[in-house]
């Protein structure tokens, strides 16, 4: 699964890196890497669920958050460009992962009309970071039947 997120934040317009990991080791990867980046969490929870034709589908709540480095000292006000911009990455993230395929078909199943959470990010980490955390639940497809 985190390939696959990988490889979708890889075709993103303004290339931002990508980084895993928990909070703490974001934070210290945060220190070198560089902006705009897109930051994933470990993948909590992971919904199973048998199917009738005897395959299982997976849903996975994701949480990513899309950042840009900012000055320290800066108010919630300036920040406002910066939080348009990693709205716009996250947004194009959710268009890009319907469309993506590994194989035959698309990997995952975003449905219209599916509701995925954003909320400003002010502050972050040791290094001063701007952006969207996004919420969103990615179900995978095309697994084989058991």
């Amino acid at each position: 699964m985190r390939n696959q997120i990988e490889a979708i934040v890889q075709t993103l317009n303004g290339n931002p890196a990508f980084a895993y990991g928990t909070h703490a080791e974001l934070n210290t990867l945060a220190d070198d890497i560089t902006f705009p980046c897109v930051f994933l969490y470990p993948l909590q929870p992971i919904e199973v669920s048998p199917q009738v034709n005897g395959s299982v589908d997976n849903m996975f709540t994701v949480y990513m958050e899309f950042l840009l480095k900012t000055d320290f000292g800066q108010f919630t006000a300036e920040n406002e460009t910066y939080i348009s911009q990693a709205l716009q990455m996250a947004n194009q993230f959710v268009v890009k992962a319907s469309k993506y395929r590994e194989g035959e078909g698309r990997y995952f199943r975003v449905k219209a009309g599916q509701k995925a959470k954003c909320v400003p990010v002010y502050n972050k980490f040791d290094v001063n970071t701007t952006g969207i955390g996004l919420t969103i639940a990615l179900s995978a497809m095309y697994f084989d039947a058991f």
